[in-house]
């Protein structure tokens, strides 16, 4: 027996809700998908392993987790709408090191005076004045930290870093396709056939992140000659997050290329609805866990590894619910543009068993 929950409204595996909370389940897409990725989360635990590994590959961030703090508690509020694969040092930062005293040309330390400031550490893509008037650009790597000045970049170095960073969009669009292909198949009941994710999603993936990749290098400049302008920047970012966070997942629930994804994201998140209701509840989940996790990375090499263990199965269930979401939400534009209402397939299940009206 179907049970009609409304027009519009999707069906549920779960028993059927009680009358008066149809209306709210529906509300709040974000904890009604969570729900369901928690049900199947037994199909789902080996996906774990990914942000796990992925965090754990991160040694310069791991280093400074388990060694010694120099500034106390690091508290993260990450404001973060949903992305393929989300780590724990995504959602929390370790602590600066301690401060190192360094002797300048006259043989004084530096901060060893009254008075005097006290040397600042450096975080990925930061840019500051030189002792000579130049400006340094500190790169944060997973190995370490990389300080130079500006203009000791050289055109062989920036090819180099150019290579860099087309090998790790490349690896990270593989992994992602595997990632995000792998849980939507296990939603739907199939195998994960990792080579078939690869060999559909990996070339949509790795486009993407070039995609992200180039913008930040073209603007990355500016930022570096005009620091202001990051300020001014900031409510541009995260406009452009809202309105195209749906596009790593249409590759998979809607089968879209690259230029459609981009098309259909804006779509979706300008008409606002169930889309801008679980982006902001995602939101709001991301930055209580990064309030958790972030006191947990701060408080030495237990709270490291505690936070280590909880933000691995945390970060795939945000990352499948987000999943989830999506494909009912492009089956749902399938069923309103064909008007199937009384057609004879209108009580088949979809592809995660849910029997649509």
């Amino acid at each position: 027996m179907v049970p009609d929950p409304g027009f519009g409204s999707p069906p549920d595996d779960d028993p059927p809700p009680a009358a008066d909370g149809a209306g709210a389940e529906r509300s709040n897409p974000f904890a009604r998908h969570v729900s369901r990725v928690l049900d199947r989360f037994d199909d789902l635990w080996l996906f774990a392993s990914v942000p796990l590994f992925a965090a754990v590959l991160e040694f310069e961030k791991v280093r400074r987790a388990l060694g010694p703090t120099g500034h106390g508690f690091s508290i993260n509020l990450e404001f973060t709408f949903p992305t393929p694969l989300v780590t724990l040092w995504q959602l929390a930062d370790p602590p600066e090191p301690p401060a190192v005293t360094t002797r300048s040309g006259y043989g004084e330390p530096f901060g060893g005076g009254p008075g005097e400031p006290e040397p600042t550490g450096g975080s990925t893509g930061s840019f500051g004045s030189t002792g000579a008037g130049g400006t340094d650009v500190t790169i944060e790597t997973a190995v370490g930290t990389v300080e130079m000045p500006l203009e000791a970049l050289s055109m062989g170095m920036l090819g180099w870093i150019g290579l860099a960073i087309v090998a790790y969009v490349t690896l990270s669009g593989i992994l992602m396709a595997a990632y995000v292909g792998g849980i939507d198949r296990r939603l739907r009941g199939e195998p994960i056939a990792v080579g078939a994710c690869v060999a559909t999603y990996a070339p949509r993936y790795i486009l993407y992140n070039l995609v992200v990749a180039g913008a930040f290098l073209l603007v990355f400049p500016l930022f570096v000659l005009a620091p202001p302008l990051i300020l001014l920047a900031i409510p541009v970012i995260i406009a452009l997050s809202y309105v195209f966070y749906p596009v790593p997942f249409l590759f998979v629930a809607a089968d879209a290329s690259l230029l459609e994804a981009f098309r259909r994201s804006a779509d979706l998140t300008t008409a606002g609805g169930q889309v801008l209701s679980f982006g902001l509840w995602h939101l709001v989940a991301a930055v209580a866990a990064s309030l958790m996790l972030s006191l947990l990375v701060s408080a030495g090499g237990a709270g490291f590894l505690l936070a280590l263990c909880v933000s691995a199965p945390l970060s795939l269930v945000l990352t499948a619910a987000t999943v989830s979401f999506f494909r009912e939400e492009i089956e749902d534009e399938g069923t309103a543009s064909t008007d199937g209402f009384g057609d004879d397939s209108a009580a088949e299940a979809d592809d995660y068993g849910w029997v649509a009206d």
